[in-house]
């Protein structure tokens, strides 16, 4: 199946694929779909694409070109025996379906956009300074629309970054089964904290992700520490048609310092794409009145207004700008942002730990195009890290992650999930103190050197 594949374009994302894969493909989808539809019982319903004008104008569809792989996925019921069930955790997913990217990395690209924490925190008034925390949580979804499956993080994993007015970032993989990471970023303005622990449900030719997770932010000179619960996500057309990602239900941020509240509203999106990418929502104080308006795109812009407690934009008002996606590149294979290349690269960057993810070979071999490589790669890093859950059972170790730690017994904040469903992980500050390594040739740290291992010697014959 991997030699059927596309070849892959470089990072820079220039032009990969010759005009003959569409000409190829062109009555793939059709046959795919009327089979599918057969299967299910739905021969007279139409996979619906918000894109579709777009689509038959031609543009480049890059994950159109695998449609052929999909169905014969999906007709050796290697898709079929998981309607229902979670998929997070799944380690022996084809290559052909993936993103250069590590889960970790992508936990990362809320780290774009950190301009508007440090913004926030050097403004005096309390709600305009929530409307620039609301509008930093709204920008990680302007990268939100990548279909692609990223790499699940072995256990130990890492990855860390240094980006903006001098934070510094790392995430740790602290749990496999159930997968979980947990981060932590700081700077002179703000610390940031996440547990992530989302699950998945699979729908057939969709995939509801449900985003469980544990963020809190705290700026430094209020003081004020900020939660978060984020709108749930749809992947439409997995197996059929072509993928596109919507973000829909409400984002919940609360001030638990002060009482103050926002809730955005995340509009589905409706047939012939009507309402995609649309939210609006209000920062109320304590005592629940409206004091912010916000509005845009989730995608694109985030827009405020002072508003009365009816939620009515103020008289002479201005309407600011709070937030802005930066363009994206064209014609990316993967539809990277500029921002997720630099995640992908290890040029001018210091020596990261030998766990972090740039080292990991199947996500170097895939930046390169080279899938069959890449498949035998994570296949081999699979059976590694099965080898060392043998070793612990065999030994009756345990397995302690280095940068964070468990809190059984933590305070929790109204509206956070319960430990059942999002353990407690505490940054212990670590990193934060260790010596820093010389910077490196970047063909020095791609794809080199990766060893989240507990027992690295037993490695060596595998």
């Amino acid at each position: 199946m991997a030699d059927a594949a596309p070849q892959v374009a470089p990072a820079d994302g220039s032009a990969s694929s010759g005009r003959t894969w569409y000409e190829w493909a062109g009555g793939v989808y059709s046959y795919a779909q009327q089979q599918l539809n057969s299967f299910m019982g739905w021969e007279d319903l139409d996979v619906i694409d918000p894109e579709s004008e777009k689509a038959k104008k031609g543009e480049d569809t890059p994950a159109g070109l695998l449609d052929q792989e999909r169905k014969q996925a999906w007709g050796t019921r290697q898709f079929q025996q998981y309607i229902g069930a979670d998929v997070t955790s799944l380690l022996s997913v084809p290559v052909w379906i993936m993103e250069p990217f590590t889960i970790l990395q992508k936990a990362a690209e809320i780290m774009e956009y950190t301009h508007l924490l440090d913004q926030a925190d050097a403004t005096e008034d309390e709600f305009d300074r929530f409307a620039l925390v609301a509008a930093y949580c709204v920008s990680p979804f302007g990268a939100a629309e990548r279909a692609w499956k990223p790499f699940n993080p072995i256990l130990g994993e890492t990855f860390e970054l240094e980006v903006g007015e001098g934070v510094r970032y790392l995430a740790e993989q602290v749990s496999h089964h159930p997968p979980i990471c947990a981060a932590h970023a700081e700077n002179a303005h703000f610390h940031y904290d996440l547990v992530s622990a989302p699950t998945t449900r699979f729908l057939g030719n969709s995939l509801e992700v449900y985003p469980y997770g544990r963020t809190r932010i705290t700026l430094l000179k209020s003081g004020e520490v900020f939660t978060l619960v984020p709108p749930n996500a749809m992947v439409n057309n997995i197996v059929i048609g072509r993928t596109w990602v919507d973000a829909y239900g409400p984002l919940n941020l609360a001030c638990v310092t002060t009482g103050a509240k926002c809730r955005l509203d995340f509009k589905p999106c409706g047939w012939f794409g009507y309402g995609r990418y649309e939210f609006e929502g209000y920062v109320t104080s304590k005592e629940g009145v409206k004091k912010v308006k916000l509005t845009g795109k989730w995608n694109s812009t985030v827009d405020a207004v002072r508003c009365d407690p009816e939620g009515n934009p103020l008289p002479d008002a201005p309407v600011k700008r709070l937030w802005n996606c930066t363009p994206k590149p064209q014609g990316d294979y993967y539809s990277f942002t500029h921002f997720a290349h630099k995640l992908n690269s290890s040029e001018g960057i210091t020596a990261p730990l030998p766990s972090d993810s740039r080292r990991r070979p199947d996500r170097s071999k895939l930046v390169l195009g080279e899938m069959v490589a890449a498949g035998s790669e994570k296949v081999r890093l699979e059976e590694m890290q099965r080898a060392e859950k043998r070793e612990r059972e065999r030994r009756s170790d345990g397995w302690v992650p280095r940068w964070f730690k468990k809190v059984e017994e933590p305070k929790l904040y109204e509206g956070e999930l319960e430990l059942a469903k999002v353990p407690f992980w505490e940054f212990t500050g670590d990193y934060i103190q260790r010596p820093r390594g010389e910077a490196l040739p970047a063909a020095e740290v791609d794809g080199k050197g990766f060893n989240p291992w507990q027992y690295p010697d037993l490695h060596e014959r595998i």
